[in-house]
Parts: structure tokens; C-alpha cells; sequence
């Protein structure tokens, strides 16, 4: 590119006296549905900046004083905007009309240039039109109406989205709060070629092949370079383990004789005896670093590397050895390794500005964080600052890619992951954690696949693990991964036990922080306060309970009383408060009231429990009974509350308590689902009373948890 990309905000981006064309050789308007309604879920979710993502363009000279851009990646975006814009902007309001005022951008597409361009002026001057006849006649109506129709049904896409009021998008927190970052071709690229190559298998130019490309041409040697590729080209394939998808030469280097070393964060020990010739050539000519377009017509012109290297490793993608799924995207994984490579800068009042674990920000963070890495050019810097530059350039680049593998390695080894079964259910997801390691028998495979760690913490680690996964079940905002793979990135070695204790210490603080707790007498107030908000009660006050609940009831058969020291390890103590013992003795009573009460009794089990996606709050006694009658006045305190599935929930929400219970596998369920209906199967009745008590006894719970100062 140029140099550092602009970002604008979308009133900076509409405003500016530009024109972008969408050039012939790229194809018309074809977002549906789906993407248009990503986009505007993008924007609704927008909290202070929001980044979009960005627009590779190329200068093409001036018309009538305006700016002329080629659009070559991000059109499909661009037009969405526009069609965003023009439904927001013709309200009759003074922010509309102020807001249409400043709107002097122009988009053109060179392949519909009379049909598109009637409809675009006629969006941008007073809305779009219902029907294509409005819109002149120069191809006839059929033509028109074939031409027209897909920037008219995103139109109404947008339009029949904001028919909810509370889908309504605010103008000006549009204008203002999200932004797109403009990035801008070199002159004299060739933008056939670029956009052909960029295509090519159908895949569009993506944030993650521009920072590969942006970090291969920062480097002067080739072999550094090639280096660079390998390490981005293993570390891409999140559904891998990076042992099968390295060579021979590269696993024996990166990760040691048995494939279990961390790769180290230095550049030099990384590439340690394998680049005798870092230097380049015998005459120098190969130390010129490649353009940054050339550098990424290379990567996307290469075809994926998988299948080349799962020859070289004798792997097979459907060995049932492999078939896990990550939890994260790789895009979402480069924001984790930024913000563990960028160290965390401290603002000007001294408050630590986090990098952004949100993947719509690539472009942005990298830029910001690493991509000062271009060397000035001999036309725009000085001679006597050219040589740091570049010194400084390739060390960012190197430093960037080290951390990358190292923390992919990290990652691999001590992360939880899902099963990858096409017959199961994405609420029925079975968790794994292994490692690869190499197998000296050679029989069969080059490697197996083994626990991360001893049987004593594996399941320990393997359910808080996935308790937070289940929490923040989307790709961006995974604050709580994040705090694992900080923590694994400072270890030479790595201890079960000492990082079961890190994440509990997480998890307390993150209960303590969604509580609001305080050291006060008003403590359990504004604990009641937190989980007696319906619906709206937090998704991880559920899961932690949960967690809490079953290492209670899992060590609860344990005896003696010294092997209970996983159980009071969440509370941050040596011995267990009284509550948890009473926790225990009603487990015991509810789960052999079940086992004893004959046919039409559900029974309990703890050890059988897993995290699911859980994601929709259910009222166990509902809010409009299908029975009739009136539902309890606190119907919705927390002891009336758990999670299930959406499909689970939208099933049967309106059943009454003890009809759920004819109709739920109760042992597949939550552990606090459990517990409702051990009580009101004990009880043979489920009301108000029931709710008071199971409100009470979690609170209670929920104070000794979070705070070990507070136990009772």
C-alpha cells in the first residue's frame, strides 16, 4: 500500500467529495439477506469506534475536482452503506436533512453504469423507489427490473429491518461511531492482474492476506521470508494440530526431538541453524524486500498448503485422531497474539489501553500495533533515517511471526476444543484437550495424540475451560481465553495444577465483577440485585454456579475429608464453608427421593453433566402459563431461573414447572436445573415458597464464591 491506510469514519466517508467506481471486470451487487443483516448487526452493536473492516482502492486521477478511487476489494460493503445510508437519511428530521446535506460521495458501477447509476441517484436524492419502473426506462422494464432488483431487495432488506423500532439504527451514531479503514493500491499497480489474483478461487481479499503480505515484504531475506509464509500457512489452519501441517525439518526446529517445546519468542533461536544463507546471495541482489503487491499475488496465488503437507506427515484429515474443531477463528486468534505481541500501552493518564480482541479490527490494530515496519522510500524520506526504518521493519515482522507460532503452539496444547461429529447436535458438544507428540514406534503414524495433562487436573481444566467457552460463545470479546494464553505465554513449563488455580482466580474475580459485590453488609443485596433480573440475568453467573456445583457434587461421595481440596479450591480456601455442605446434603437428598419415587420420576446425575451452548434463560415456573392462572410474584428471582438450549426453551417455555419435568431428559441438563427439580419432585410442587428457597441458598453460595473473605 501507499502508507498507512486512512480510517474513516462513515460521516468522513460520505462527506469527502469522492467518487468510487466499481470497475467492469468485478461483478454487480449480490449481497442477500444474511450479509446485509450482519452488517447492520455490526453497526447496532457499535460501543464508542467500531471498525467495518476496509477498502482496498486505487487512485484513477480527478473528474471536476473530485477524487476518483477504483473500488478492488470492499465493494459489496460500500454499496451496503450506501443503501444504508439512503434509508436513514430521508427521514424527516433535522439529522437526516443535515446528514443528506453532507453527503457528497458519488459510487459508480463501470458494469451497470446507466441502470445502477439511475438507482443510486435516485437513493442518494429521495429514497429508493418501490418498484424498478420508477426508475427511467433506457433497457426496458424487463432489462431494468433483471438489473436493478438485487440493489433493490437490499434496499428493502434494510427497510423492512428497521420496521421493528427497536432494530432502528441511529443515524448519527452511524456517522460517528463506526469507521472503514481506506486502504490504497500503489501507483502503477496492475489492477487486472491484482484483482484476478485476488479472486482467485472465488475468495475475496481478506484482512488476514494483507497482513501476511504486509509482514513477507517487510523482510529482506528470502529465506526469512519463506520462513515467514510456513509459519502463517500453519498457524491459519485452526482445525489442525500445527505438528501435522509442519515438515519434518520444521517440527524437529520449531517444537524439539519429541514435538513438546514451546517455540521460543526470539527470532533467531527460532530459525536457529536453518537459514545458513540469511543474508540473501552472493551479490546482495536478493536483500531487496518485495513490494507488498507482489508479495501478496504470491500468497493468494498459492493453493492451500494442507493437503502438500499432510502428505509430508502421513497425515489423513479424516483420521478420527484429528477431528476437533477449534473455538476460535484464526482472524479472532491474530487479535489475541496482537495484544500479547503489542504488551498493552499505557495512555496518557496512565490507564492501560487494552488492544481490541475484536476481529473487525484487524487491519486497524495491525497497523497500529506492527505495520510501522515499511521502510521509507527514496522518494518521500531522508537518507539518514532510510537504514532504521528497515532495521526496524523486518525486527517487527520477525517479532510478529515468532509470537504468532508460539502462541499457536500454546494454544494447540493447553486450549480446550470441541469434536468435530457431523451427527451431533451443536448443543451436545463434547469437549477434548490433547496434545500432539511424536510417536518413536513409527508403526503406524508420526504422532498421537495424548491428555494435555495428569488425570488429576485434565477434567478440572477441561470444564472450567469450556464453562467460559459456552459464556462467550462468539469469536471476538474471548477476554477469558485471553487470560489463559497471557498466562501460558510467560511459562517455560507449564503446571496443571498451577493453571487450574490461575483460571479460578480469573473466573472468582469475573464473579466478583458481574455480582458488584463489596466487603459491606450490603453485599448479598447487591448480589440479589445482580441475579434477580430475569432474562436479563448474566449468561455467566448461570455457568459459574454450574462449575461450582459440580465440583461440589462430584467430590462429594470423596473421603476422608483431605481429598476435598479440589472443591474448596473455588473458594479460595482450604476447607469448604458451610454452604457448600448444605448444597451437598440436598443434592443427596433430592437424588435418592428420585431413585426411590417409581415410574414418572426423573432422575439426577451430576457426573454425567457438560457444558452445552445453553444460551436462552428459562423460567422453570413460567411467566404466562399455558394452564391459565396467575404465574408466582417472583417469578423472576434467580432460584426460578437456569439456561437451556433455544430450541429446548422455545419448545416448551409455557409448560408449568412440574409438566417441564414430564417432558425434560432432567439428567442432560443444568445442575441448577437439576436442583429445581429435585426440589419440587421432593416436594410435589413448585411455587412460590420453592423459588424464595433455592434464591437464598444461591445467593449464599454465590457470596462464599466470590469472595473468599465472605465465607460463611
Amino acid at each position: 500500500m501507499t502508507g498507512k491506510p486512512a480510517v474513516l469514519n462513515i460521516a468522513e466517508l460520505f462527506d469527502e467529495g469522492c467518487v468510487y467506481r466499481v470497475p467492469i471486470y468485478q461483478r454487480a451487487y449480490a449481497w442477500g439477506a444474511d450479509e446485509i443483516k450482519t452488517l447492520l448487526d455490526d453497526v447496532r452493536r457499535a460501543d464508542g469506534q467500531y471498525y467495518l473492516g476496509s477498502l482496498v482502492v486505487a487512485r484513477c486521477g480527478s473528474e471536476r475536482n473530485r477524487t476518483v478511487y477504483e473500488v478492488i476489494d470492499g465493494q459489496q460493503r460500500l454499496t451496503t452503506l450506501y443503501l444504508l445510508m439512503a434509508a436513514l437519511c430521508h427521514d424527516d428530521d433535522d439529522q437526516a436533512a443535515a446528514a443528506l446535506d453532507a453527503w457528497h460521495m458519488r459510487l459508480e458501477y463501470e458494469c451497470r453504469a446507466e441502470s445502477y447509476g439511475a438507482l443510486l441517484q435516485q437513493l442518494r436524492k429521495s429514497g429508493a423507489p418501490d418498484q424498478p419502473e420508477d426508475v427511467g426506462a433506457q433497457d426496458g422494464p424487463s432489462d431494468q427490473e433483471t438489473m436493478c432488483r438485487p440493489l433493490l431487495d437490499g434496499y428493502q432488506i434494510i427497510r423492512q429491518d428497521f420496521e421493528d423500532p427497536e432494530r432502528r439504527i441511529d443515524l448519527e451514531k452511524l456517522r460517528t461511531n463506526v469507521s472503514i479503514v481506506r486502504d490504497e493500491l500503489p501507483s502503477g499497480t496492475d489492477l487486472n492482474r491484482y484483482f484476478e489474483v485476488m479472486n482467485t478461487r472465488g475468495v475475496q481479499l481478506r484482512p488476514q492476506d494483507v497482513v501476511k503480505a504486509r509482514l513477507m515484504s517487510a523482510v529482506s531475506s528470502p529465506t526469512d521470508r519463506e520462513t515467514i509464509g510456513r509459519i502463517w500457512d500453519v498457524c491459519s489452519d485452526m482445525d489442525h494440530y500445527m505438528q501435522c501441517l509442519a515438515t519434518p525439518d520444521e517440527r524437529m526446529r520449531w517444537f524439539g526431538e519429541g514435538w513438546t517445546s514451546a517455540p521460543p519468542a526470539d527470532w533467531n533461536r527460532l530459525v536457529g541453524e536453518a537459514a545458513p544463507d540469511n543474508d540473501g546471495g552472493d551479490d546482495g541482489s536478493a536483500k531487496l524486500s518485495k513490494s507488498f503487491e507482489d508479495v501478496l499475488q504470491e500468497a493468494l496465488s498459492e493453493e492451500p498448503p494442507q493437503a502438500e503437507q499432510q502428505a509430508q506427515s502421513g497425515a489423513h484429515s479424516d483420521d478420527e485422531t484429528e477431528r476437533y474443531r477449534s473455538v476460535i477463528s484464526f482472524p479472532a486468534f491474530l487479535m489475541h497474539v496482537l495484544r500479547i505481541y503489542s504488551d498493552d500501552e499505557n495512555d496518557a493518564s496512565g490507564d492501560v489501553k487494552q488492544t481490541s480482541l475484536d476481529d473487525a479490527e484487524l487491519l486497524r490494530v495491525f497497523d497500529d500495533k506492527v505495520a510501522k515496519i515499511f521502510p521509507k522510500t527514496s522518494e518521500n524520506s531522508e537518507d539518514s533515517g532510510d537504514s532504521d526504518d528497515s532495521a526496524s521493519a523486518e525486527d517487527n515482522a520477525k517479532r510478529f511471526a515468532a509470537a504468532l507460532l508460539r502462541c499457536r503452539f500454546l494454544f494447540d496444547n493447553y486450549i480446550v476444543k470441541t469434536h468435530m461429529d457431523s451427527a451431533v447436535s451443536s448443543d451436545a458438544t463434547e469437549w477434548t484437550l490433547k496434545c500432539c507428540r511424536k510417536n518413536k514406534s513409527k508403526k503406524e503414524r508420526s504422532y498421537y495424540l495424548a491428555n494435555a495433562f495428569s488425570d488429576e487436573v485434565q477434567q478440572e481444566l477441561i470444564m472450567i475451560q469450556s464453562m467460559f467457552q459456552v459464556t462467550e460463545t462468539g469469536n471476538n470479546h474471548k477476554n477469558a481465553l485471553y487470560a489463559m494464553l497471557q498466562w501460558l505465554w510467560a511459562k517455560e513449563a507449564v503446571d496443571g495444577s498451577a493453571f487450574l488455580q490461575h483460571i479460578r482466580e480469573y473466573a472468582r474475580g469475573s464473579l466478583e465483577e458481574k455480582l458488584k459485590g463489596t466487603s459491606t453488609e450490603k453485599r448479598r443485596l447487591q448480589i440479589r440485585e445482580a441475579v434477580n433480573q430475569g432474562v436479563g440475568t448474566e449468561h455467566f453467573i448461570f455457568n459459574y454456579l454450574d462449575y461450582a456445583l459440580w465440583e461440589l457434587l462430584n467430590h462429594a461421595d470423596d473421603s476422608p475429608q483431605g481429598q476435598d481440596m479440589s472443591a474448596a479450591g473455588i473458594f479460595g480456601t482450604d476447607e469448604l464453608p458451610a454452604v457448600a455442605s448444605e448444597v451437598r446434603t440436598r443434592w443427596n437428598e433430592y437424588a435418592e427421593q428420585a431413585e426411590h419415587s417409581g415410574e414418572g420420576a426423573q432422575t439426577l446425575d451430576c457426573r454425567r453433566f457438560r457444558f452445552r451452548y445453553r444460551n436462552s434463560v428459562e423460567h422453570f415456573s413460567p411467566q404466562h402459563p399455558l394452564s391459565g392462572g396467575d404465574a408466582p410474584p417472583n417469578v423472576n428471582d434467580f432460584g426460578n431461573l437456569c439456561l437451556l438450549t433455544v430450541r429446548e426453551n422455545s419448545r416448551r417455555n409455557n409448560l408449568d414447572a412440574m409438566e417441564k419435568i414430564r417432558h425434560f431428559n432432567v439428567a442432560q441438563q443444568s445442575l441448577k436445573f437439576q436442583f429445581m427439580v429435585g426440589q419440587a419432585q421432593k416436594e410435589t410442587t413448585w411455587g412460590e415458597q420453592q423459588i424464595k428457597d433455592q434464591t437464598e441458598l444461591w445467593i449464599r453460595l454465590l457470596d462464599a464464591l466470590s469472595d473468599a473473605s465472605h465465607v460463611r
